[in-house]
């Protein structure tokens, strides 16, 4: 199978387990609402936002190893590469004693943490955070495996099993609702759930036509190779992470704990019209690294202008299809009582627009030249969680968004204006006209016309095969199916070039090459 195909096949199956896990968060927000109540249900998120944020203690060993792992395979050095999966072992497990001991820390501090709480919510939140800390082991040595996998081109497959993980999850959700598991069964049966995958990727990696040790055993003439740059990596990841999960966490502490709840509300959505550029970068890091390691200039051009115009197009329908219908959407979901965060919900949606440059962050990553980067992420983070704090006392999850607003954009600015042409040596400006603003403009010109068109259409309930369908779900998908087929043409027509039809049609199963 060509990279090309690899790629597809992985952006495929890791787009349907990022839209399954954002449509399982979308749907059980609003009935573990009902079931636990909106101040409890807060609690998971707090717990969550806790723990992924401790995330960043790989110190960027995440990209580092997939970017060395890739290169090492690449030029037949399966030594090294053994010696780096063996420390790697090591090296997580350590971290994922640290990950314990930091959250055990938190657990004894949390009730002046989060003052918001009562003795009783600390309690639950605690014997969450000691869950979290029960997983902590496993799940550091199962990321070293999805990096192995990924370096290898597996990518696909991981994905596949990462969609029976989540339908394990809904069956957990059901059970829950149904026979009214408490908040702690919940918590701790979805939480280990996601280490079911860690026998599976073993036996496929043991599968390999090469073999690594999975022996614990530290080198550190090999380890110290990876150290620089996954250091800078982390300098970078260290920013990145506060800007984005310090979020909920700074909401609990400056503005309540129920604003929190309106975060994960928003939240649900944006993980629905944002599931590409989540997924993009560790796809494509391999392609990347490969291309910057043999010199290809074609290879890393074909990631700048065409993957961002691919991604661009993608983001596009989803965000201005989600815009014309998110009303409806908010109504259905939690009711009108939360119509007062449609302002907040459009602005985050559109920002998700920015992300159109995951696919040059897989380049960014594969140079050795992380330190701009490191600097103007320090920036923007320190300044968006600044932000933050000063405006979420006073327009509560208006804060955090417009924090994020102003860091995407920050670092969007840096990166057009000076580490694109100046390190990666690309045209920014045939970035930004031609495979951002040409596919946005023209999609939002589609947007605007299925808003005009259907402005002042009503639609009543229903009967359709039994079922009852109310008028606001069908105006919903009749709006949603509209646009769609008015986007299809002028996206083949006006927007693909010969040359994008001619990759498309490589790539898919039933095209030639």
């Amino acid at each position: 199978m060509s990279s090309s195909k690899k790629i597809l096949n992985g952006f495929f199956w890791g787009t349907t387990a990022s839209l399954l896990n954002a449509l399982y968060g979308f749907f059980s927000v609003p009935l573990l609402l009902v079931h636990f109540g909106q101040k409890e249900y807060s609690l998971i998120t707090v717990a969550f936002s806790v723990n992924v944020y401790l995330r960043l203690m790989d110190m960027g060993f995440a990209n580092g190893n997939i970017k060395f792992f890739s290169q090492w395979i690449i030029k037949g050095k399966l030594t090294r590469v053994n010696k780096l999966f063996q420390s790697n072992i090591v090296f997580y497990t350590i971290v994922g004693i640290l990950n314990a001991l930091v959250l055990f820390i938190v657990s004894c501090f949390s009730h002046r943490l989060f003052t918001d709480l009562t003795p009783n919510e600390v309690v639950v939140l605690n014997k969450m955070l000691y869950v979290l800390m029960a997983s902590a082991f496993l799940g550091w040595v199962s990321a070293l495996f999805d990096q192995f996998l990924k370096a290898n081109e597996i990518i696909g497959w991981e994905q596949r099993l990462m969609v029976f993980i989540k339908v394990f999850q809904v069956f957990i959700l059901i059970l829950t609702l149904k026979y009214d598991y408490s908040l702690l069964t919940y918590f701790l049966t979805t939480s280990l759930s996601s280490l079911l995958i860690i026998p599976f990727t073993i036996r496929k990696i043991r599968k390999l036509d090469y073999k690594v040790s999975f022996i614990p055993k530290y080198y550190h003439e090999v380890f110290r190779q990876v150290m620089p740059y996954s250091l800078s990596v982390f300098s970078v990841s260290i920013f990145q992470f506060s800007a984005n999960y310090l979020r909920p966490v700074l909401l609990g502490i400056r503005g309540s704990v129920l604003s929190v709840t309106d975060y994960s509300i928003m939240n649900g959505f944006i993980n629905l019209i944002g599931v590409l550029s989540i997924s993009f970068v560790g796809l494509m890091l391999p392609a990347a690294t490969r291309a910057v390691a043999m010199g290809n200039t074609d290879q890393k051009h074909k990631i700048a202008y065409d993957a961002t115009k691919y991604i661009t197009i993608f983001l596009a329908v989803i965000i201005f299809g989600f815009v014309l219908i998110a009303k409806e959407l908010i109504l259905v979901y939690v009711g009108p009582g939360y119509l007062y965060l449609m302002p907040w919900l459009y602005t985050w949606a559109l920002t998700v627009l920015l992300s159109h440059t995951s696919g040059l962050s897989s380049l960014v990553y594969a140079e050795n030249k992380m330190m701009p980067v490191v600097y103007i992420s320090a920036f923007s983070a320190i300044t968006s969680l600044t932000l933050e704090w000063l405006l979420a006392p006073y327009i509560k999850v208006g804060g955090a968004v417009l924090g994020w607003l102003y860091y995407c954009t920050s670092q969007t600015a840096f990166f057009y204006i000076w580490y694109y042409p100046k390190i990666l040596k690309l045209n920014s400006w045939r970035i930004l006209f031609r495979s951002f603003l040409h596919p946005t403009v023209l999609v939002c010109l589609c947007a605007v016309a299925t808003y005009f068109i259907f402005k002042d259409v009503q639609i009543s309930s229903t009967q359709i095969m039994g079922f009852n369908l109310k008028g606001i779900y069908l105006k919903s998908f009749v709006i949603g199916l509209s646009f769609v087929i008015l986007s299809v043409p002028v996206i083949y027509f006006l927007i693909l070039n010969r040359s994008d039809k001619s990759f498309m049609k490589r790539i898919m199963p039933f095209g030639k090459g």
